[in-house]
């Protein structure tokens, strides 16, 4: 009689399951900030996140004599070899933990929109707003990073910039993305948390995941 009954709950347990992840995805859906807008936002975040970094300085983004390059693609599975999308794209979630643990104002929403947001990769356009020049290079012309080539397309560059996709909290007044800095032998990788403060964003925490 109790193995019937314990096998009546084991089977309900996958539909209890389902219906808690179906109803996290509703409501998920029902907060979300409007795409639309929070596509246009997201090059404020990105520009505000990049501008007091070209500085020139070892580590920094970029110089303001210098060409900013930037990955035209959205990155958020890191390319392991001998793996799949949906390998790269679990082994970065599981890293998403350091940040949860190191920026202590990461809410689980926002890292919730930051998952499902990342699901797909975008093409960045032209709309930052940077003092200084910038270019976005393709998927081709990121092939070339590390090669003469690439210095003579995009020249007098400091590296190159990548970005995932980035969150938003429902007010737009709080924002999470993953980027990387390559610049030859140095180079550095990190989820960001921005604000919205006083109507400009700031930098408010990071968690660093390598550095070299």
């Amino acid at each position: 009689m109790h193995r019937k009954r314990l096998f009546r709950e084991l089977r309900w347990l996958p539909i209890a399951s389902a219906f808690t992840v179906l109803t996290a995805v509703v409501v998920h859906l029902a907060l979300r900030p409007s795409p639309r807008a929070a596509d246009a936002e997201q090059y404020a975040v990105l520009s505000a996140y990049i501008e007091p970094g070209l500085t020139g300085d070892s580590h920094d983004l970029g110089s303001r004599e210098g060409l900013v390059v930037i990955a035209a693609n959205t990155t958020f599975s890191a390319p392991l070899i001998n793996s799949n999308r949906f390998k790269q794209y679990t082994s970065r979630i599981v890293s998403t933990r350091h940040a949860k643990t190191t920026i202590h104002e990461l809410s689980r929403s926002l890292l919730f929109e930051f998952w499902v947001t990342n699901l797909r990769d975008v093409t960045l356009k032209p709309r930052f707003q940077l003092p200084v020049p910038y270019e976005l290079a393709n998927q081709n012309e990121m092939k070339l990073y590390g090669y003469e080539e690439f210095h003579r397309r995009f020249p007098n560059n400091y590296g190159v910039l990548t970005f995932s996709r980035v969150a938003f909290n429902s007010e737009l007044t709080e924002a999470f993305f993953y980027t990387e800095h390559l610049c030859g032998l140095c180079g550095e990788g990190k989820f960001v948390y921005m604000r919205k403060m006083a109507g400009k964003w700031v930098v408010a925490d990071t968690a660093g995941t390598w550095i070299s």
